[in-house]
């Protein structure tokens, strides 16, 4: 009874919606491109976000010969962002660089590319998809563009932001087959997390939980080794103690070894 009192509420919702979005095209279609796009810029300084990016996408469809276009384009994804559709706008801003590769904007939309697959990066369990694609874009901007400073700066900090939480993850997933005595496993981890994310601050742990990793599968010279690159590598670190501890009680086992063979 509750679902059928509805209906009609719905369906006048629909319909104002319906006249709301048609009333407004006819408008703009009325327009120049200038004065289309300084009514959409209107639009969105006044923070009606849906409705300019509607209007945004049209122009780009409807406006292509225009010389705004590319700048209507960025909109659109700016426009995305706001509304926190960052998908939309990073596909907003990779049709920007595609089909208009000369204009001045692109390199504002390739850092925007970044920062859009970043808002989308999930916790560092999750799967991380994301985060490597903001990564990807970030070093691409960097690398077309360096000399584009203040944008280069903030593409950086990023970059170590996707760099730490990846490492965090291979650190995480080490340790889950650690705790499982998978040692072999264990020791692929912490070896890839050293050997790709050397410069964040989880390459201390796995250096330190590589040598435990070993100890653990019995190779105790690549244990004893593990442990002294530990502590050349980070002589300062609060494991160092743990680690030289470690060392002398592997080099017992190491002679005993070597003894009965």
């Amino acid at each position: 009874m509750r679902n059928d009192l509805n209906i009609p509420f719905l369906a006048a919702v629909i319909f104002l919606a319906l006249l709301t979005g048609c009333s407004n095209r006819p408008a703009l279609e009325e327009m120049n491109p200038d004065q289309a796009f300084q009514y959409l810029k209107g639009i969105y300084n006044q923070g009606d976000y849906l409705n300019a990016a509607n209007g945004f996408d049209f122009f780009t469809l409807n406006y292509s010969g225009s010389s705004l276009v590319d700048s209507a384009q960025f909109m659109l994804g700016q426009a995305h962002i706001k509304l926190k559709e960052y998908l939309l706008a990073a596909n907003a801003f990779e049709e920007l660089t595609r089909r208009f590769p000369r204009s001045p904007l692109v390199p504002d939309a390739m850092y925007m590319i970044g920062v859009c697959y970043w808002k989308l990066s999930p916790k560092y369990p999750l799967d991380q998809e994301y985060t490597d694609r903001a990564l990807d874009a970030l070093q691409a901007f960097i690398d077309y563009f360096p000399d584009y400073t203040e944008r280069v700066r903030d593409a950086q900090e990023l970059i170590e932001a996707c760099r730490d939480k990846l490492a965090h993850k291979e650190y995480a997933s080490g340790l889950i087959y650690f705790k499982m005595k998978s040692y072999q496993s264990a020791v692929i981890y912490f070896q890839d997390l050293l050997d790709t994310f050397y410069d964040t601050a989880w390459a201390p742990l796995a250096a330190y939980k590589l040598g435990a990793s070993y100890a653990g599968d019995e190779q105790f010279e690549n244990a004893y080794e593990a442990y002294r690159a530990f502590i050349s590598k980070y002589p300062d670190h609060p494991w160092r103690s743990r680690a030289e501890s470690e060392m002398k009680d592997l080099s017992r086992k190491i002679e005993k070894t070597d003894w009965n063979e």
